[in-house]
Formats: C-alpha cells, structure tokens, sequence
C-alpha cells in the first residue's frame, strides 16, 4: 500500500514499512546534490567482474616466467586459503613483469564486459538507473556533480553521455587526450574523477599519460594506467594524473554538503582518509547504498555513532537499513537497488 504525503510543499510516496523520517533524510540530502562515491559493487550487475572473478582469471591467464614461479606460487596458495585478491597481492610481492601482466589481463577481462554496456546504451537497448539518478541532479538549479570511482570502466561516462551531461576527466584534447591537472572547475560540467585509473588511459615511452580510444589497445609502446591492488599499489599514485586527482578528492570531501556512496566496499586507502573525517562530521548527511555492506563499510558505520549516516543493503525480503546509534530495521522494498531507490525523490 502507497500514501501520498507533503513535504516542503512537494508530493512524494510513501511505502508502508520505511520511516518517515528516513524518507525525509533521503529526500533533504539528495537535494544538496551530494558528492557521489561510486565502487565495483554499482558495476557488477552489468557484468563487470568483481575482485572474485578477476582473481579466478588472473590465475588461469597470467603464465610466470621460470624465476617467477616460486612467487606465483605462493599467491596462488594464498588465494586457495580464502585470501581475497588484494590482501593475496599485498602480501606477495611479485615482478614488475608480473604486474604489468595483472594489469594488461584485468583490462582484457573488464574491458570485454565494458563495450557490451556501452553498445547497449548506445543502441538503446537499455538506461542505467544512475543515468536517471544524474539527470535528475543535473536539473536541480546549481548541480556542479562531483563523482568519485576506483572502477576502470567507463559507465559511469556512459551514463553522462547519455543525460546529456557534459563532464570532464582531466584530460585536454578531442583524439590524443593529455591529462591537465587544472580539471574544468569553473563551468556547469561534470567532474569524474577516477583515482585508480580507466580503461582507456595509457602511458607512452615520453611516461605522459593519455587517454585514446580502444583501438590503441595492442600497441606494444603503450601501457595501461591503472592501479591494481599489490604493494606498489599506493607508489603508482605519487604521480599525475593520480597525485592531482586523489588532492582533488580530498578537497571535494572537505566541502562536501552530503555524500551519497553506491557500491563502495571501503577497503581503499586512497579516499578514505577524508571520508572517514566526514563520517565523523555529524552535520554532513551521508547514505551508503551496495548489495551487501562489506564488514568494514559496516565497521564505518557502527563507529560513527553521532554521525548523520544511513547504510541501505539487500535484506531478506526487501532492504536492511542500517544506522549508527540504533538497531537494523527492515524493509520490504528493494531501496539497496539504485533504481528502486531514486523512486523516493525523483
């Protein structure tokens, strides 16, 4: 059963079993066009492989060479024994040959998956619910939409194109992109900011960092530009475009108004820092939105007990909404869902 109830002035739905006041959270801090976290959990259900997935087939792609199977075998163990990938790359302390094999079969693998969704928003056979989510803030009277992704893939770009949104990534130029670490701050446009690199950044033999389109894939005097989870993970960030980016994040959480997180699993040193600081900051609304919360985003937020926090995920029948000052309450509707849930304020 649906109640239409008024609030400042508007009509908005109200489902039986969600709190009025949690209605009204959702609604006051989506209006303040919040900073947008986006992790690997908002791409998984368009086929994107998760760190699962992409061990299983780092594992079977991924052939060492004769002086580095030892090592490989070793993570390999690690894996086996119920490590996930990060903390098995953190803990084997592979070669830089190896690492870059890592990094030219996560591309292969996600990116094979990326151009899937791209020709079906392209050919419209399908709109992403974060396409809806983001037309309707660019609407709102100043919008200046901020997003924040460790993901590689570009759906989030896909989902701006199609809003007719206009947005920048930090590079300059129509067919050779270089990256300009003076982001376009001052115009209606988007910002994307990708703190572990994209699916179509490269690096030449000058070490310039450019973004070309796919068919530059196989050219032997590129490498891809993303950061994978391993010991050099936070080394490959003390250089452009990741020094200027994660300073640009950290400036974004500072004055942030609200935050919304969807699919962010908070195992990510590069942007927890400040977000961990505006968990703390109980004037600052922030919803966490994800299929499963991970223990730590959990952790986050049962330790922020004076904060304005609201964790959405799947429940049993419905959603689990989870709070830090109180006990979990269940829904019977499916607001963990992007598309269920921008039906409370669009």
């Amino acid at each position: 059963m649906k109640e239409i109830k008024v609030y400042r002035g508007r009509l908005f739905t109200m489902f039986d079993g969600i709190p009025t006041e949690i209605l009204r959270f959702i609604q006051d801090s989506i209006s303040m066009v919040p900073v947008i976290v986006i992790g690997s959990g908002a791409s998984a259900a368009y086929g994107i492989a998760g760190m699962g997935e992409l061990a299983d087939y780092i594992v079977q792609e991924v052939n060492p060479l004769e002086e580095e199977k030892i090592k490989w075998e070793k993570f390999k163990q690690l894996l086996d024994e119920g490590a996930d990938l990060e903390s098995a790359l953190h803990e084997i302390d592979l070669s830089d040959r190896l690492e870059m094999e890592i990094i030219k079969k996560t591309k292969k693998l996600i990116l094979s998956k990326d151009v899937v969704v791209r020709e079906k928003v392209a050919l419209n056979q399908i709109e992403m619910p974060l396409t809806k989510l983001l037309r309707y803030l660019n609407s709102t009277a100043s919008p200046q939409l901020k997003i924040i992704t460790t993901n590689y893939d570009r759906l989030i770009e896909y989902a701006l194109d199609d809003a007719g949104i206009d947005y920048d990534t930090g590079f300059k130029g129509s067919y050779i992109q270089k990256f300009n670490e003076r982001m376009n701050r001052l115009s209606n446009k988007a910002e994307v900011l990708k703190v572990h690199g994209s699916l179509d950044w490269y690096s030449n033999s000058l070490f310039e960092v450019l973004s070309l389109p796919d068919s530059f894939q196989d050219v032997e005097s590129l490498a891809p530009v993303m950061v994978t989870p391993g010991k050099r993970k936070y080394e490959h960030t003390h250089d452009d475009p990741f020094r200027s980016l994660i300073s640009r994040v950290d400036l974004l959480f500072s004055k942030a108004n609200s935050i919304l997180i969807i699919g962010f699993g908070f195992n990510d040193r590069h942007i927890q820092p400040k977000l961990m600081q505006k968990m703390r900051d109980s004037e600052t609304p922030i919803i966490i939105i994800t299929k499963s919360l991970t223990p730590q985003a959990r952790a986050f937020i049962k330790t922020n007990e004076n904060s304005k926090i609201l964790g959405i995920e799947e429940g049993s029948n419905g959603s689990n909404l989870v709070f830090p000052n109180k006990d979990d309450v269940e829904i019977s509707f499916s607001i963990w869902e992007l598309g269920e849930f921008i039906k409370i304020f669009t």
